[in-house]
């Protein structure tokens, strides 16, 4: 089995368990529509983008054994240069990483160091609230995620946005758009009769909220659809940034 391979399966295992983080999904007409492989889709792409949320040591994951600073204050668990997997003069990846080793080498993975914001609070909640807004200090309403498809799709484009997790994230919502959320695709099916099913909806005999809601509606049971064909016929590339 390729390293590829290897780090397709763990991925996938991570999705499964979504305990460990969120994954939201941008969907754009030249990206490819919603994310599901179809052949007619074989040359788009879908943004995806996996955040998790526990405790790495990002100092022993991309190690700086080029700086000296690294090993005064890491006395004990620094990890020696001959132990890596030397990426350049000054940074090595985790003896662990065999498989993002590969993807480096192959020009399929970008590293970006040191990701933050000035002064920062230390508070875990303004971080994480700032890390989804990607404007620090400002009480933003709208995630990062969210704005781009506010910026690249048209309103009213189906299945825009996708979150996997139990909740909606900040970082997905948008002003024109609203996500599909969902942690597993076996529970994500519609409860009971659908609103719109039976007879044609007569519009001039309801409301505006009625209509919402039977739009709503509509788009959650097509969404549950192309959710679990997406699960059924899953395929990836493996082109990754670690931030």
């Amino acid at each position: 089995m390729r390293h590829t391979d290897i780090f397709d399966t763990q991925r996938r295992n991570l999705l499964r368990l979504g305990a460990f983080g969120s994954v939201y999904g941008l969907a754009a007409p030249f990206l490819g529509g919603f994310a599901h492989a179809r052949e007619a889709n074989a040359d788009k792409r879908t943004l995806v983008v996996l955040e998790l949320s526990g405790g790495n040591d990002g100092l022993n994951t991309i190690v700086p054994f080029g700086n000296d600073d690294y090993y005064r204050l890491r006395p004990t668990i620094g990890i020696k240069p001959n132990k890596l997997r030397k990426l350049d003069d000054q940074f090595g990846l985790n003896s662990g990483m065999a498989g993002m080793d590969r993807l480096y080498k192959d020009g399929r993975m970008a590293i970006v160091h040191g990701v933050g914001y000035p002064q920062p609070s230390f508070s875990h909640f303004n971080s994480m609230a700032y890390w989804h807004t990607a404007a620090p200090n400002s009480g933003a309403s709208y995630g990062w995620v969210g704005r781009l498809a506010d910026v690249l799709l048209p309103e009213g484009t189906k299945n825009a946005i996708v979150n996997i997790d139990a909740t909606q994230s900040l970082a997905v919502r948008s002003r024109k758009h609203v996500p599909v959320v969902f942690d597993d695709p076996n529970r994500f099916v519609p409860k009971g009769k659908p609103m719109h099913s039976g007879a044609t909806l007569d519009k001039a005999l309801i409301n505006p909220s009625q209509n919402f809601l039977h739009d709503v509606a509509r788009s959650a049971e097509e969404a549950s659809e192309q959710v679990r064909e997406a699960r059924s016929n899953y395929k990836s590339s493996t082109d990754y940034c670690l931030v």
